[in-house]
């Protein structure tokens, strides 16, 4: 049988069973990159701590590394209560490994603000 475009299988297609809404990928690809800019944050401290980088500088960079955590957390909720609903709605567990990640990155986000606002408590706060 020779198959044309009505007798073909699109792996990503809306008939796919885990074909995600655009609103799924796009909170998915922004937790992402709030992610890599709150690594990348952290990065930016370490190397500023070892190589005796003023004490303003690391504590704006500890207080923006707070900032994007926290909106990290925010935007992570909201993926997370989004893969829920999906879920639910389409009765498959192929979305538990998203809400899972979710999970975790929540959990690395709740890890940054407190190392983050501990530092900041530390350093005397706000100058």
């Amino acid at each position: 049988m020779k198959r044309n475009l009505t007798t073909a299988y699109f792996p990503h297609s809306e008939t796919s069973p885990a074909a995600k809404p655009l609103l799924g990928k796009l909170v998915k690809w922004t937790v992402l990159a709030v992610l890599a800019l709150t690594i990348t944050a952290l990065v930016l401290y370490t190397a500023g701590s070892y190589r005796k980088a003023s004490d303003d500088s690391q504590l704006v960079l500890v207080r923006f590394c707070l900032i994007v955590s926290m909106l990290l957390i925010i935007s992570s909720i909201y993926g997370l209560l989004l893969n829920l609903y999906y879920a639910i709605r389409k009765q498959q567990a192929a979305y538990l490994a998203g809400i899972l990640g979710y999970l975790l990155i929540i959990a690395l986000g709740l890890f940054i603000v407190l190392g983050s606002a501990f530092i900041i408590g530390a350093t005397g706060g706000n100058r």
